[in-house]
């Protein structure tokens, strides 16, 4: 059994395992969303049920070590792993209620296959190496979004509401999304990074959350800057990033919004580009077919969200997601999961906590934003980043000694398998 706070590093086949499912993998191409419905395969399909049976296997060959000794007060399951079990329990029985069982079971399966994975991952190689995992998962991401904009645009750019382009990176991962997890990784775990790699990723992700235009990532940002200045963690890059994103705050404010005005209609704010418009209809549909058990998860996306405008996509909401897919009763359950993330996370803000830490409250602030309005919890970073803030809660002992988290400087211990 690994004890979570040793410096023991994972394999090569898991930190490739662990990139697949942050990135979903990449869709790659425009599908139909009814053509899950009707079970049609592609290429694209068939890899992406690839990987996840792999990660089933994965998860079921390594589940003997998942550590518990290390969790506060050693109990076998922490609140919130109980929590989450009976959440997919509910959607799991909200499948009896849904028209398309087969395509939902998939959703399901890749929801407790993400949140297995982080678990035991983060129980074996400890809340660094799950951070620093994805750090690089989302540092890969950006670049490929960037190298998909001059080689691909199909893959990266969409057609925005006043006709202009958008660096959006929808097929391959969202360029708000991995640019503002990857920022906030950058500025506090990987702080230390020498000066040339730290402008480089720097420059990547700023350019990138700067060029996605994405009003969520944005606001992420503002928060944990107003967060740092509150509260000064001890990391000084982080605390030198946040005086300079102060002294030109009112530059940085006119420019977004000057760029903002040009690719996307100023009115669209008020209803969140037809989020609530969306949001109203489901509700509807919701309350008035399987108020208490929901109509089967993703139905919102796949059948009542084209329902009300197939441009939209999907539901644009965790959350809506959720109960939709479940109801009230899987939506209650899901609340009280955020609610005690929240309470932890505020405790350890309040601690004034290091890089670890830090980067633990950075990083529930932008799953919490890009969830809210957006993302999906499996199959996607906004998701993966959240699911990655449950599973390594639980083993932050209650003073954090984070040097003791951090990896050794001169031996490395690889973890053993894939």
């Amino acid at each position: 059994m690994t004890n979570a706070i040793q410096r023991v590093r994972p394999s090569f086949g898991a930190r490739i395992l662990f990139f697949l499912l942050l990135s979903g993998p990449p869709k790659l191409r425009l599908r139909d969303p009814t053509a899950s419905l009707d079970s049609t395969i592609d290429g694209v399909v068939v890899l992406h049920i690839l990987v996840w049976v792999v990660a089933g296997c994965w998860i079921l060959s390594n589940w003997g070590d998942l550590s518990t000794g290390d969790r506060r007060g050693g109990s076998r399951l922490s609140k919130l792993e109980i929590l989450s079990a009976t959440l997919f329990a509910l959607l799991s029985l909200s499948i009896l209620f849904s028209v398309a069982a087969v395509s939902f079971k998939i959703k399901v399966y890749q929801l407790v296959v993400t949140f297995a994975f982080v678990t035991l991952f983060v129980s074996k190689f400890g809340i660094y190496e799950l951070l620093n995992n994805l750090f690089i998962g989302c540092g890969i991401l950006a670049l490929a979004d960037i190298l998909a904009a001059f080689a691909m645009p199909d893959l990266v750019f969409v057609l925005s509401e006043l006709g202009s382009t958008r660096f959006r990176g929808d097929l391959i991962a969202q360029t708000g999304t991995v640019s503002v997890i990857g920022l906030f990784l950058l500025l506090t775990i990987k702080s230390d990074l020498p000066t040339k790699q730290f402008t480089f990723w720097a420059v990547t992700f700023g350019g990138v959350l700067l060029f996605s235009l994405t009003r969520s990532s944005y606001l992420a940002v503002f928060v944990v800057v107003l967060l740092a200045a509150l509260r000064r963690p001890p990391i000084v890059v982080l605390r030198r990033a946040v005086s300079l994103v102060l002294l030109t705050l009112p530059l940085i404010f006119g420019e977004s919004l000057s760029a903002l005005n040009a690719q996307r209609q100023a009115e669209d704010i008020w209803t969140l580009s037809d989020r609530i418009g969306l949001w109203t209809y489901l509700l509807d549909v919701t309350v008035r077919r399987g108020p208490w058990f929901g109509l089967g998860y993703f139905a919102a996306s796949r059948i009542y969200a084209p329902e009300y405008n197939p441009a939209l996509g999907t539901a644009h909401s965790a959350f809506m997601e959720v109960y939709v897919g479940g109801g009230l009763v899987s939506l209650a359950v899901f609340l009280v999961i955020w609610i005690v993330v929240a309470v932890q996370i505020t405790r350890l803000y309040l601690a004034r906590p290091g890089p670890i830490g830090f980067a633990l409250v950075a990083l529930f602030c932008a799953a919490l934003f890009l969830n809210a309005i957006g993302g999906e919890l499996q199959a996607e970073p906004a998701g993966f980043c959240f699911w990655c803030v449950v599973a390594a809660l639980p083993l932050l002992p209650s003073e954090p000694p984070e040097q003791a988290l951090l990896p050794a400087r001169d031996t490395v211990i690889y973890g053993d398998g894939c």
